[in-house]
């Protein structure tokens, strides 16, 4: 049965705090596939870290279960962590330590991290690892930090804000990274506030809020609530009125406005050109791509969707009506 249990499932999952009963998670159902990658996203506080601490026991639940590779986290907890590597979202190697003796210290344990696996890694990383944790950069820490985290090739990557403090070429990095180990099998649960990096790596999203998880869906059906903006401008400037009560009726379409140049300050090109429509769309684009085909245009800028906008503006909205994703429903949880 063992072999065949996803590499998460919660079951109602619940931890309460202290005596006043504050909770961090609440009813939580939550699956995460072998092989995929599942990314939670939420404020500060919604209950994301208190998640991924339960999974490696480090918190105890209240009430609920929480099984991985079908392995109780309380009762299996030892075999549990011998699958999973987990990267916290605050780091605290010892300063005095250089990087070689952090990864013998809090790797050494594990018998598949290897030199050859280690050295791989710094090098993709261009991390230094004679130098001394106190010496080392937020970033150059960070970096350290994934390396214990990838250099075991667990089953299971658990990761607290992984790509924090890197620059945008590590992020990129980061991505090949996750993407090599999911293509060994592995399954990646991963907290980020970067939605970019949530969008290009994972293929279901779970949005976290007040302890629960409000929704969780395929990257495909998120984005199908997120917003595109854009702006045109007719080649005709008599034609822009007729464009404007055009978009204005065409459905998904939405903050249709047009920008009006303040004289002396205007910048050719600028979204502040006269007769420049602005806009944005949610939703299947085409009755939006149809409307702009009707006036002859000088120029067209059409956004990509964005990930946050679709969470906060759409699915995850107050008072937004949570589909089911594919997999049987919204899913509670925390952030």
């Amino acid at each position: 049965m063992g072999d065949q249990a996803p590499a998460v499932r919660a079951e109602r999952l619940t931890k309460s705090y202290g005596r006043h009963h504050a909770r961090g998670v609440v009813d939580v159902d939550l699956t995460v596939a072998r092989g995929e990658v599942l990314g939670l996203v939420g404020a500060n506080g919604a209950g994301k870290t208190t998640l991924m601490r339960t999974m490696l026991d480090f918190i105890r639940p209240t009430a609920g279960s929480l099984r991985l590779f079908g392995l109780d986290s309380v009762a299996d907890s030892v075999a549990v962590r011998r699958r999973v590597a987990y990267l916290p979202g605050e780091l605290g190697f010892p300063a005095r330590l250089t990087g070689h003796q952090t990864v013998a210290r809090f790797g050494g344990a594990r018998r598949d991290v290897t030199a050859a696996r280690v050295a791989a890694l710094a090098t993709a990383l261009d991390l230094d690892l004679d130098r001394r944790v106190g010496d080392l950069s937020k970033g150059n820490k960070q970096k350290l930090g994934l390396l214990l985290a990838f250099a075991p090739r667990a089953e299971l990557l658990v990761l607290d804000e992984p790509t924090s403090g890197l620059d945008p070429l590590m992020q990129r990095q980061f991505a090949a990274m996750v993407r090599e180990a999911v293509g060994d099998g592995a399954a990646v649960l991963l907290s980020s506030h970067v939605m970019s990096e949530v969008e290009q790596i994972a293929a279901r999203v779970a949005l976290m809020r007040d302890g629960r998880v409000v929704t969780v869906q395929s990257l495909a059906q998120v984005m199908a609530h997120g917003r595109r903006r854009g702006r045109a401008r007719p080649r005709d400037p008599l034609a822009t009125p007729v464009l404007v009560a055009a978009l204005r009726a065409t459905a998904g379409v939405s903050e249709v406005t047009v920008a009006a140049p303040t004289p002396g300050s205007v910048e050719p090109g600028s979204a502040e050109e006269e007769g420049m429509v602005t806009f944005a769309c949610t939703g299947d684009p085409s009755p939006l791509v149809a409307t702009l085909a009707t006036v002859p245009l000088a120029s067209l800028d059409l956004g990509h969707a964005d990930l946050e906008d679709a969470f906060f503006f759409g699915v995850g909205a107050p008072g937004a009506t949570d589909e089911p994703d594919a997999t049987g429903g919204a899913e509670g949880g925390s952030g």
